[in-house]
């Protein structure tokens, strides 16, 4: 009976209510929140992500929207082999386990030629230029000598039949011709015969 009368006289102090009060109210808030947090990012709630690596960007997008996932184009870049418009890189890649409505970045294959711009190459030794445009992906090179006052020096570049100005843009691959001094250039000099003109008296 003394232990009741004592407890009860403790929970009856205004100081203890107020902290028991707080004490609810906190824990109360704590439940709140971690049950709201738990429902935005829904907690273990997840999806499969779609491979679509290979198929054409429209239809990847239908495939990604049906599953509630979103998507973005990050990239279109060019290549060689594959089919202009296809998507050939996505992140996250396909079959991995995502929240929904998670944004899927797709990288694209360019439906255009790639362009490159062609550097000055004029008094370049053929070898440096050959080097050059093999680098940026020219290989079918044609070699076209004339007489030049300086053997292996690049005197222009043309692509189909016009030369090139440093810094125009060509379909990647296109066949260039290379033309190179071949030396044995003639220079035309005006002949010194050695004799001095006569020049007339004006003395009587």
């Amino acid at each position: 009976m003394k232990k009741q009368n004592i407890l009860s006289r403790f929970l009856a102090n205004v100081y203890v209510k107020n902290l028991l009060l707080m004490a609810a109210v906190v824990l109360a808030l704590i439940i709140v929140v971690l049950t709201a947090l738990r429902f935005y990012t829904k907690h273990n709630e997840s999806i499969t992500v779609p491979a679509v690596k290979g198929l054409q960007a429209e239809e990847a997008m239908n495939i990604l929207r049906s599953s509630g996932l979103g998507y973005e184009i990050s990239d279109s870049v060019y290549q060689a082999e594959g089919v202009p418009g296809s998507v050939i890189e996505q992140v996250p890649v396909g079959e991995s386990n995502v929240k929904k409505g998670r944004t899927i970045f797709l990288i694209v294959k360019a439906r255009g030629v790639q362009m490159i711009a062609i550097p000055e190459l004029k008094d370049v030794s053929r070898r440096q230029a050959e080097a050059q445009l093999n680098s940026l992906g020219f290989t079918r090179i044609t070699i076209e000598e004339v007489p030049a006052a300086y053997k292996g020096l690049v005197i222009s570049v043309s692509y189909r039949g016009k030369n090139i100005v440093p810094g125009q843009k060509i379909p990647k691959g296109a066949s260039l011709v290379l033309t190179v001094g071949a030396g044995g250039e003639i220079l035309q000099e005006d002949s010194i015969t050695g004799s001095q003109p006569v020049e007339e008296s004006f003395f009587e």
